[in-house]
């Protein structure tokens, strides 16, 4: 217990002159819009600084070898590139941290991370008094929607990211178009495992055929082809965006997905934000109301679908 309070105060003790948060990313680009969202808004609330670490919580995803993807956003806080070695220190003391954790109230942690899957009102009256550590996927809008405009300011796409698509904008009409996302989870034991059913991509078709016969469904996916031939057998309306824009990279199709007006979505924070990231007034949003209780398509739980989204 003395080594556990000691190295508790030397952390705080890095601290001199305000309260900071430290916010460590990891995960996807969604999952990375989500945590980052939620830790400016805490900054917001408390007035304090806002640092990110780009690399500790990538160093040792040696499965699917994600990067920090935020440099492609309007970011205006002060990043932070951890040596290496540091890294691997951090990366290996997040657990010891959690443990801690368990001891402290949740006011009182140096480490901040979820307690429950679901939108945890707690961390919205979080006081910052000292140095803390800020990681976790805090996957609700209710984290920051009362700094919402800013959060949609900080995640404007830079110039580089979109320009490839400023020659071809006005010739597209994406009024009644439809963006669908298919995201397919891979398990080698259970190949269903975390995959929402084709039956809510087949009624999530037809609700917008029903309301605009004319509709023309743009196709996102890790597996276009797969998901094309599943649900648009013998469709002329359906257009697959990795053949009628080759090479795009994953940033690029998602400020493709925000030019829409429509959408049904997949379980995927990926989606989710394209559709949030629309700034079309009168845009519909369509989204899984399965629930998924474990694995890498986590979906369903308290506070991650916004109200006025349709759950089908």
């Amino acid at each position: 217990m003395y080594e556990t309070k000691l190295i508790i105060k030397l952390i705080r003790k890095l601290n001199f002159f305000k309260p900071v948060i430290l916010v460590r990313l990891y995960g996807g680009l969604g999952n990375q819009l989500f945590t980052y969202a939620a830790a400016y808004r805490l900054a917001k609330f408390n007035n304090c600084d806002l640092l990110v670490d780009t690399k500790s919580g990538f160093i040792r995803d040696h499965k699917y070898k994600r990067k920090f993807s935020l440099n492609f956003f309007s970011i205006s806080v002060n990043k932070i590139d951890i040596p290496d070695f540091l890294s691997y220190i951090l990366a290996y003391l997040i657990p010891f941290l959690n443990k801690v954790n368990q001891k402290l109230s949740f006011q009182k942690r140096i480490l901040v991370v979820r307690d429950t899957i679901g939108f945890d009102e707690n961390l919205l009256n979080l006081k910052v008094n000292s140095l803390i550590l800020f990681e976790g996927f805090w996957q609700s809008e209710k984290y920051f929607k009362d700094v919402e405009m800013e959060i949609r300011t900080q995640f404007t796409f830079l110039k580089s990211t979109t320009e490839f698509f400023e020659s071809i904008h006005k010739s597209l009409n994406f009024r009644n178009s439809i963006a669908i996302h298919v995201r397919h989870f891979k398990d080698e034991f259970n190949p269903n495992q975390g995959n929402i059913s084709d039956s809510y991509y087949e009624r999530a078709i037809d609700f917008f055929n029903k309301k605009y016969p004319d509709a023309q469904f743009w196709l996102f996916s890790d597996n276009p082809s797969s998901a094309k031939k599943r649900l648009f057998s013998n469709n002329d309306n359906c257009i697959l965006v990795s053949e009628k824009f080759n090479g795009l990279s994953d940033i690029q199709e998602l400020y493709l997905m925000t030019q829409f007006t429509h959408f049904i979505i997949s379980n995927s924070t990926y989606s989710w934000w394209g559709a949030w990231l629309s700034n079309k007034v009168d845009k519909i949003i369509v989204a899984p109301s399965e629930r998924i209780e474990s694995g890498e398509g986590l979906w369903g739980f308290d506070g991650l679908l916004p109200d006025e989204w349709i759950k089908l």
